[in-house]
């Protein structure tokens, strides 16, 4: 008898260690995902922002592109005037 309670004893034991792993686990994700989605919502409480960055960024490679095609086209011609 007192065999089987002690085997009763260590299955118990082994059972509630798994159980707050799997509890610690499913905690952690859980919290993860919350710092995730509060991430995510910084974004949306100032659109303008970001948008607004996008927008600067934008317009500098609008114009960084336009130079460079202007820099191309008179190399283009340089090559072809010599």
């Amino acid at each position: 008898m007192k065999r089987t309670n002690a085997n009763n004893n260590r299955n118990v034991g082994i059972a509630v260690q798994a159980d707050w792993e799997n509890r610690q686990y499913s905690n952690a994700w859980s919290l993860n995902v919350h710092h995730l989605f509060e991430f995510l919502l910084q974004f949306d409480k100032h659109p303008t922002d970001w948008k607004y960055r996008l927008a600067v960024l934008n317009e500098k490679l609008t114009k960084h592109e336009a130079r460079l095609e202007f820099l191309e086209a008179k190399k283009t011609k340089r090559g072809r005037s010599i």
